[in-house]
């Protein structure tokens, strides 16, 4: 055999190309975190599924020797010769660097190691293996998993946009029956150039076989650098672009996208020769640690290092509340809810153990505006395979969002993005249901006491013959009668009357009647009306796509058997207001109130309808006869 060399393709053609590769470009914005995460996202769909063997990962910089540099000179010559056909400012600048990178003593290298996972399977050249896909195809993916990470095949290219030569080696260890098998290659991304002896190349170029561009499978032929003595895969970003504080950017990004990965040690990470580990134990640590916040704020990624540890803090908090939602044409989707104090009030979607995004943007639930809740984070994830798998389907390729644009099929898309609707709608109703404010009936504050409280005062009764203290000043509350709230009429006369003692408003005639109700037009008769007790109140808020209110969907059990009157107001700071109840499931609407009929003890269930949307806090009132019995919902 021939030994391995670096060959760039004929370009009989005469097609130009340029250094703006699509899928490199991708990754420019942010090169280090983008490297780390798919990386990581490639490693983990190798994982061997083992439970004792979460995958392992490595991110290291050798320095290489020129001599040690597979094919170095050849590779040096190319980039002179694409330097001298170099026409735009940007490939005259890029070559100029790549001329200065090749030429050095000491060539800079990233290696990227796993450990725990199959490898890259082959054979090598055979169409559709994992290793294939990876060297050799565009936009094509080779994962044995249907719910798998990557989906497109684009991520590979983020490891070229790291590498100032454009030039990635692999290297890889894999079962092949019983046996282990090797397999290395090598790639290269420049723009078409013209040889020293005229032939005319494309682009790319490939170390390995130069009989048809295959890989090296004898592990003897490759340097001792490049060898692997266990299974799995290592990545090799040559001329890699080391920044000083490069370690800190791939490790916010590990920590930012696979924090769920981490805590259910699935993975782990150690970067730059172990100087920073990410397991289970430093996960939380790392989040607040100074020199990676500089470094994610540096890049403009504070922000999501900052809401990432805030995910993490509602997967482990014993106080998060968890669901499980059923979507039809999903699958089973988990909720899980924690209210606490400085919480960004957002959602986090997390599939196959990496954060995804925040939102359904494209399903018109954005998931940014929960007006009257408490500080609140969800994490939102598959809890089945199917969710998981359609999921998959939806997520783009930057692996940011979801989309049912993304399918190809019209049925298919329309039963997606009528289902990721109901999730949205779904996601909503537990956040205002389990964020909403709770008003209870008393608050003890007995922080307060102290500036209260009677010097010196004991368990002991004070002595009914002792002496007035003159320099003690004894203050008593005025004993006032207890009155009613405000309640909307419950029945007869105009709605702009109101009854301080429940017995409703007056007709609009001028003459006078037996009851205490005050009408708008002069004093009538409402009856008696009495109190009936609602024991259990609930409520839940039920929206429109948009997030906004449109019922109230209200639970009770009642003290009384028969027909009762129901009013719901509006509780704020001030005096409370009645909210006019236009509709109803159950019971008979009018005058801005709900009749139904109720039995003693039976639980009760009513969804209600306002001439205006609110979702604010409320409470319920309940009449029969005489007085108001209010209930906090």
């Amino acid at each position: 055999m021939v030994g391995p060399v670096l060959r760039f393709l004929a370009n009989e053609a005469g097609e130009k190309e340029g250094l703006g590769d699509a899928g490199i470009e991708t990754f420019r914005d942010a090169p280090y975190a983008s490297c780390a995460r798919e990386a990581g996202q490639n490693s983990r769909d190798a994982a061997t599924g083992l439970p004792a063997e979460p995958v392992r990962m490595s991110f290291n910089v050798l320095k290489l020797d020129p001599s040690s540099f597979p094919s170095h000179d050849l590779l040096s010559d190319t980039i002179s010769a694409c330097s001298a056909e170099a026409e735009q400012d940007r490939e005259k600048e890029f070559f100029s660097n790549a001329s200065k990178v090749i030429g050095a003593s000491s060539i800079p290298v990233l290696e990227i190691a796993d450990h725990n996972t199959t490898g890259l399977v082959g054979p090598p050249d055979k169409d559709g293996t994992p290793f294939h896909s990876l060297v050799k195809a565009s936009g094509v993916t080779a994962k044995d998993t249907a719910d798998s990470g990557g989906s497109f095949g684009i991520g590979k290219n983020a490891s070229f946009a790291v590498s100032d030569l454009q030039t990635v080696f692999y290297a890889t260890t894999y079962k092949d029956g019983h046996a282990e098998a090797f397999a290395a290659q090598g790639k290269v991304k420049l723009v078409s150039h013209t040889a020293s002896d005229g032939t005319k190349h494309r682009a790319t170029g490939y170390w390995g076989d130069p009989d048809g561009f295959r890989a090296v499978t004898d592990p003897a032929l490759v340097p001792d650098w490049m060898k692997r003595t266990e299974t799995g895969t290592s990545i090799f970003c040559m001329g890699f672009r080391a920044a000083e504080d490069w370690a800190e950017r791939m490790t916010y990004s590990l920590v930012s996208n696979f924090f769920c990965a981490v805590h259910r040690e699935e993975m782990v990470f150690e970067v730059d020769d172990g100087r920073i580990n990410i397991n289970r134990n430093t996960l939380e640590s790392l989040f607040s640690r100074q020199d990676i916040i500089d470094a994610a704020e540096r890049t403009g990624h504070q922000a999501d290092l900052t809401f990432a540890g805030q995910l993490y803090r509602c997967l482990v908090s014993d106080s998060a509340e968890e669901s499980v939602l059923t979507i039809p044409k999903l699958g089973q989707i988990r909720v899980r809810v924690l209210i606490e104090e400085g919480m960004p009030s957002r959602v986090g979607f997390i599939r196959n153990g990496m954060l995804i995004t925040d939102n359904l943007r494209h399903f018109g639930h954005p998931l940014q505006q929960f007006r009257g809740s408490r500080d609140f984070v969800v994490v939102v994830e598959p809890a089945d395979l199917e969710a998981g798998v359609l999921l998959k389907k939806l997520e783009n390729p930057a692996h940011d969002g979801f989309s049912a644009e993304r399918l190809p099929d019209a049925v298919k898309r329309a039963d997606a993005s009528t289902a990721m609707k109901k999730l949205g709608k779904e996601l909503r109703e537990i956040i205002k249901a389990t964020t909403g404010v709770k008003h209870e009936g008393s608050v003890v504050l007995d922080e307060l006491g102290r500036f209260f409280s009677e010097t010196g005062k004991t368990d002991k009764p004070e002595d009914p013959n002792a002496e007035h203290d003159p320099e003690r000043y004894t203050y008593e509350s005025k004993r006032r009668k207890s009155k009613s709230r405000k309640a909307p009429s419950p029945a007869g006369g105009e709605r702009g009357g109101r009854s301080q003692t429940g017995t409703g408003s007056g007709g609009k005639g001028g003459g006078s009647g037996s009851g205490t109700g005050r009408g708008t037009g002069g004093r009538g008769s409402a009856g008696d009306r009495e109190p009936v007790v609602l024991r259990e109140v609930r409520n839940l808020i039920r929206s429109d796509g948009s997030g906004e209110a449109t019922s109230r969907e209200l639970h009770f059990t009642p003290e009384a058997s028969g027909p009762i009157e129901l009013m719901v107001q509006a509780t704020g700071v001030n005096a409370p207001e009645g909210l006019n109840v236009t509709a109803a499931d159950a019971g008979t609407p009018g005058s801005g109130v709900l009749t139904v009929d109720v039995k003693d003890g039976e639980r009760c269930k009513v969804t209600v309808s306002f001439d205006e949307p609110y979702d604010g806090p409320i409470e319920l009132i309940a009449l029969s006869r005489a007085e108001v019995e209010e209930t906090s919902a």
